[in-house]
């Protein structure tokens, strides 16, 4: 009930907050050049024209003919003549936590402050290259001055190395094509295939980036991965085929961190080592390939991958028993790791007059599901009598996790027949096939999400409302985040993020007392 009068509120502000919308059309430059260009190769028909002269009644220092018009300059204004082009962003966020109290196992997030006031930089450099061939560098980086202002002691290197700075290279390829039925693209990208804003269903080339959750928008949160993609295009059929050589995970929260994804096994005195990511090697390259139609009013994918799975699982590293039966106390080590998994499904798009909708279905086989944390106690108490031992790793049997096939749907649309009003809905169910009891997520679950999206002012002016129910009733997020343009290359933005979770074992109850507001200003160059 909470969540829906704040939905409710919510959505009454960003109606009220109307204005009034004006059509431009960009495509002048492009106009007054097309019919420049054309006046200029009518001069190779001359000895073709009629004699009449059509000056005349004009005098020779009549306005008219003093009207010059520089073709090279509407061509560098609309970016014709470079080859080469520079841009990128500086940005300025401050978020402040209201809402935050001490919590065991956590850093200094114990009281409501700002935790964040980060400035970041975005460089990107691209090059039109022969032959319609193109190159791109793009570089981010961003520094995060809250640690320092509150005291870098008072947290721990995890969160210091995750949240306070931060170099890296994101897209760093060349792209272009061999004919015209045949392109490669080689380097550091972003494969974008599926229809889903919420949930990776088919889209398991690129890894997310979960660090502040439901703070970034899917098209933001994907992190690039070196890769080689080659695509062969025959009429409206494409088929892509994918080798990723850099194996990346899911970035999330550090230890001790706000939004310390295991801090609630932290709190049950379970030591979490680090997290082993599998290494660059050619054994370990990840394939996807994609069958694409496009087609009038929409296109559909068959896609099938052979990849690790982005999210780790924790699995069994060592036991030690701290005292003997009936009241036993086992110390647990567990360690983040990545399962290979194979994965074959299906999306697609139809539009119908304002309406876009989106379906997939994917089947995923080998995922690995966490078991109960009683079973595996119960697994380690039966090891431990039969061994005679009070040491276990994980070469002697125990399993925290169960090797299992999922299917997962997932239908959704935009509608946008109100002006300037677009809403985006959309629901995910998902099935775990050959169920056990002893599993710590249920048989089948549903996720929603659902976002309305308002402009006005020119599209000056933007207001976004997203709202997420998290599968299994753990949870609900509801974001909302104004964005208005003070001049074209300046942007205000502003809003704020709430974490509703009741429930003890919900997967955001941790994060219950993360609710904070958020601004920022950018500057696009």
């Amino acid at each position: 009930m909470k969540i829906c009068q704040k939905l409710i509120s919510i959505v009454c502000i960003i109606f009220l907050l109307g204005g009034t919308t004006v059509i431009c059309n960009s495509a002048l430059a492009q106009a007054i050049t097309d019919d420049v260009n054309q006046a200029e190769d009518d001069d190779s028909l001359e000895g073709f024209k009629d004699e009449e002269d059509n000056t005349a009644g004009f005098e020779e220092d009549d306005a008219f003919t003093d009207i010059k018009v520089d073709v090279k300059a509407i061509e560098s204004e609309t970016g014709k003549s470079s080859i080469f082009s520079f841009g990128g962003f500086f940005k300025e966020e401050i978020a402040y936590s209201y809402a935050h109290e001490e919590v065991e196992y956590r850093d200094n997030y114990d009281k409501p402050d700002f935790y964040k006031i980060r400035s970041t930089l975005n460089l990107s450099f691209d090059l039109d290259l022969p032959a319609k061939w193109k190159a791109k560098l793009n570089w981010n980086g961003f520094y995060d001055y809250a640690y320092t202002r509150i005291g870098r002691d008072d947290f721990s290197d995890e969160t210091l190395e995750t949240y306070e700075s931060e170099s890296e290279i994101r897209d760093f390829f060349i792209d272009g094509g061999l004919t015209d039925w045949f392109r490669i693209k080689i380097g550091r990208q972003i494969i974008a295939w599926g229809q889903s804003e919420s949930t990776q269903l088919n889209d398991m080339a690129n890894p997310r980036d979960s660090r502040e959750l439901g703070m970034v928008d899917i098209e933001d949160a994907r992190i690039p991965v070196t890769a080689t993609k080659l695509s062969f295009l025959f009429g409206s059929w494409e088929t892509n085929l994918v080798a990723i050589h850099e194996i990346r995970g899911d970035k999330i929260g550090g230890a001790g961190s706000e939004f310390d994804a295991l801090q609630s096994l932290r709190a049950l005195g379970i030591t979490i080592k680090d997290e082993e990511i599998p290494e660059n090697e050619a054994d370990n390259t990840e394939y996807l390939v994609r069958l694409f139609k496009s087609f009038n009013g929409g296109d559909v994918s068959l896609i099938w991958s052979d990849v690790y799975d982005d999210s780790f699982y924790l699995d069994l590293y060592s036991a030690q028993l701290l005292s003997l039966p009936p009241d036993s106390a086992i110390a647990l080590t567990l360690i983040p790791r990545h399962k290979r998994i194979k994965t074959f499904g299906f999306s697609g798009n139809l539009v119908s007059g304002s309406w876009l909708f989106r379906t997939e279905i994917v089947r995923k086989i080998g995922k690995a599901i966490a078991r109960e944390q009683s079973d595996l106690l119960n697994q380690l108490q039966v090891l431990f009598a039969d061994l005679s031992t009070t040491v276990l790793t994980e070469d002697d049997g125990a399993k925290s996790w169960s090797e299992k096939d999922t299917t997962q749907v997932m239908f959704g649309f935009d509608y946008s027949g109100i002006d300037d009003l677009t809403i985006t809905f959309e629901a995910v169910g998902e099935k775990i096939e050959n169920y056990e009891k002893n599993l710590s997520d249920s048989e089948t679950g549903v996720e929603l999400a659902a976002q309305i999206t308002y402009s006005a002012l020119n599209d000056t002016f933007e207001a976004n409302l997203v709202w997420v129910n998290l599968r299994g009733s753990n949870g609900d997020i509801v974001r909302l985040n104004v964005d208005y343009d003070i001049v074209d290359a300046l942007t205000v933005s502003g809003g704020f993020i709430v974490y509703e979770a009741s429930d003890e074992e919900a997967t955001l109850y941790a994060f219950r007392n993360n609710d904070r507001t958020f601004a920022s200003l950018k500057y696009s160059f």
